[in-house]
């Protein structure tokens, strides 16, 4: 019922101020912090234009979902994480439902493996479109930090 009328207040302010989103405030002070935040910003805009059926977005400590979630996209945003305190903290967030599974270093991977345990559990479908978010961290194996916006459809 809450959501129900969290989503009609949000329509209505929508419509009266004749904008497809919520502007937001910003809460980054520093570059990586305002790049994480424009992506975002971005990533919700896009899923909400494209109408794509999920948002899937992998973290470690739950930043990108929870900016992601500020934004109320239209899709269920997807967020998988390896850490057990992540998914409980994500389970707080509005539209977030965190799944925890062991990411690995390579990015194609994760998304094959995560696109696949979906599929199985009957939420997606072969066509549909998923928007990816991503904010890897650095490993060893990859000193440098890859954030991007990713659309793909489910084969």
């Amino acid at each position: 019922v809450l959501r129900m009328a969290s989503t009609r207040m949000e329509l209505w302010s929508r419509e009266e101020n004749h904008q497809p989103y919520v502007p937001q405030h910003k809460l980054g002070i520093l570059l990586p912090e305002q790049i994480a935040e424009q992506i975002c910003n971005c990533a919700s805009q896009m899923a909400n234009n494209l109408g794509v059926d999920a948002v899937f977005v992998y973290t470690i400590h739950g930043q990108m979902a929870s900016l992601l979630s500020r934004n109320r996209p239209n899709p269920p945003i997807f967020a998988f994480t390896n850490e057990k305190s992540t998914q409980m903290a994500l389970n707080l967030q509005w539209g977030v439902i965190p799944i925890l599974v062991d990411l690995s270093d390579d990015m194609d991977d994760n998304i094959t493996k995560t696109t696949d345990l979906i599929k199985a559990k009957g939420t997606l479908k072969e066509g549909d479109a998923v928007l990816i978010v991503s904010d890897v961290i650095p490993t060893r194996s990859t000193p440098t930090v890859y954030q991007s916006i990713q659309v793909k459809i489910i084969s």
